[in-house]
């Protein structure tokens, strides 16, 4: 899988540069070289520089193998993909290095024409057996984003500039999974000769990881530390996207209130990772903007369904209780940038959202639940937390200690578990987790994608929740995943969401953050996006 919590992997492991007592310079203007498909330099006099702070999630930037959001931003400029999406909108599908497509009226059968005369930065020109060998690599390497392709039987050039995907089942999703920077394509010979093999002993990535990037886009990967920064430098030759600015240096500052620090001194253009509370100390600064934007994203409590983990959570009438435990009006309120609570698992502008939940803080009910599931004097259990984690600025531990608040009304003591990264995914990822706090960016932009919270599912099977423990809810699933009619999967999307809802399902969505960042003024031109942060192409520096 995204992935649930794939994209929490390493973070709090990795040191800010600021935290190791050096310091981040960024002139305004400096001498830097422009990269040509030749393998040419040119030098830039007077060259501009973006500075980006975060806290990096990515251990790899292998587009085969990484399932991480940040490292989507950097991957989305290096490499170009079949389609892609605006910033702006997600759900607008768009040619890039195909140009056009046709699809089968039994949906089965997809065939890409490709845009000629791309370059790489190896000089090659792109053409459809390199697009064939970095989709095949992706789903041969059995990497995390792997199962995106499930559904795909076979891929093959059956033409110079032609690609045909043929499918095992429809699936609705496809156009949108394949936007995602994952599907990158890449100089396939290079790829060849470096130890990529499209099955599960392919070596490419260490390739990847230590040379410069070999993609079209608008900007190369010339440096990756891991855990420290990326550099990224205009790719003078890109056909598709034209890159303004310069370079890009990526830098990991883990620390958000070394962020705060760094974009208040002019030290780096974007601050990704602030707290509410941090942007708004930031409101009458001249030298910052505050960009606000929607995010994809849920925020839940898993409570675990299998009894042998799960123990008193495994009762639907104790879940049910919780879930009128909780104060989510007060959690949204903490949360700041304009959150709010989604009626469950699809989020808003996903194809079936159900609105805003309906539920609503109500103690009394919560202690009767409680007394009707045998338990009139409460009891107590584990919540795993990963203390720094605070992906779209929402602390983990923030929302922990406020439901722990909000049970202990109700007689039941929640034991915060403050785990390390490692700790946390073993037990979460086995499904031996009692409960966590959690948080699901989705994969591609389908409500598809949230079927992977299903019993006997992805994210199912981590809170133990098999597949026999709802036939009915999971022949839903089935039926959706491969529907392409707009108005039936409305109602199926909805079908589902209201079942989970009245099973009292282990899930507890509690909010769907907004997310502000602090950028630099001078930088101009910035439209977030859900699914890749930012399009670096159209970023300027006055």
């Amino acid at each position: 899988m995204k992935k649930v919590l794939a994209l929490f992997l390493a973070a709090i492991l990795m040191i800010s540069l600021t935290a190791c007592g050096e310091t981040i310079e960024k002139p305004a203007e400096q001498t830097e070289t422009s990269t040509t498909s030749e393998g040419e330099t040119t030098v830039v006099a007077g060259s501009t520089q973006i500075t980006i702070g975060e806290s990096m999630q990515y251990t790899s930037l292998d587009p085969a193998h990484e399932y991480e959001g940040d490292a989507e931003m950097a991957l989305h400029a290096a490499y170009d993909c079949l389609v892609l999406t605006p910033p702006e909108d997600e759900s607008d599908i768009q040619p890039a290095v195909a140009e056009s497509w046709t699809i089968s009226e039994d949906g089965l059968t997809y065939v890409f024409t490709l845009t000629q005369g791309i370059l790489f930065t190896t000089g090659k020109e792109l053409n459809a057996e390199d697009a064939a060998y970095c989709l095949t690599r992706v789903k041969g390497v059995k990497g995390n984003p792997s199962f995106l392709l499930d559904t795909v039987d076979t891929i093959e050039a059956t033409g110079d500039y032609e690609l045909t995907l043929t499918l095992n089942t429809p699936n609705p999703s496809l156009l949108s999974i394949l936007t995602r920077a994952t599907f990158g394509i890449y100089d396939s010979d290079v790829a060849k000769a470096n130890g990529g093999t499209c099955d599960e002993n392919d070596t490419f990535s260490a390739y990847v990881d230590a040379n410069p990037s070999i993609g079209s886009g608008p900007y190369q990967i010339t440096a990756y530390n891991s855990g420290s920064e990326v550099i990224l430098e205009k790719y003078a030759d890109s056909v598709l996207r034209t890159g303004k600015v310069d370079k890009y240096v990526i830098v990991n500052m883990a620390d958000v209130s070394a962020q705060q620090m760094a974009i208040e001194a002019g030290d780096i253009d974007f601050a990704l990772d602030l707290t509410a509370d941090q942007t708004s100390l930031l409101t009458d600064n001249e030298d910052i903007q505050l960009i606000s934007s929607k995010t994809d994203d849920i925020f839940f409590l898993m409570l675990n369904d299998n009894a042998e983990y799960g123990k008193e959570l495994a009762d639907e009438k104790v879940r049910e209780a919780i879930t009128y435990a909780i104060d989510y009006e007060g959690l949204c309120q903490l949360a700041g940038n304009g959150a709010f609570t989604p009626a469950s698992i699809i989020p808003k502008g996903f194809t079936g959202y159900l609105g805003e939940s309906q539920i609503t803080r109500d103690v009394e009910k919560a202690k009767a639940l409680l007394t009707e599931a045998g338990y009139p004097d409460g009891f107590s259990f584990h919540c795993g937390v990963i203390p720094d984690m605070a992906p779209d600025g929402v602390s983990f531990m923030m929302i922990a200690e406020k439901v722990q608040s909000d049970l202990a009304e109700v007689g039941i003591d929640m034991i915060i578990d403050s785990q390390e990264v490692s700790v946390y995914l073993e037990g979460y990822r086995n499904g031996t987790q009692q409960a966590v706090v959690s948080q699901w960016g989705p994969d591609y932009y389908d409500s598809n994608n949230q079927l992977a919270f299903l019993p006997g599912n992805t994210v199912g099977l981590r809170a133990g929740w098999t597949a026999d423990a709802d036939p009915d809810l999971v022949a839903l699933g089935q039926q959706a995943a491969v529907e392409t009619d707009d108005a039936t999967r409305v109602e199926l999307f909805e079908a589902i969401q209201n079942e989970m809802i009245a099973c009292n399902s282990p899930f507890i969505v509690v909010l769907q953050p907004g997310r502000t960042w602090a950028v630099n003024a001078r930088v101009q031109n910035v439209v977030p996006s859900t699914a890749y942060y930012l399009e670096f192409a159209d970023l300027e520096v006055k």
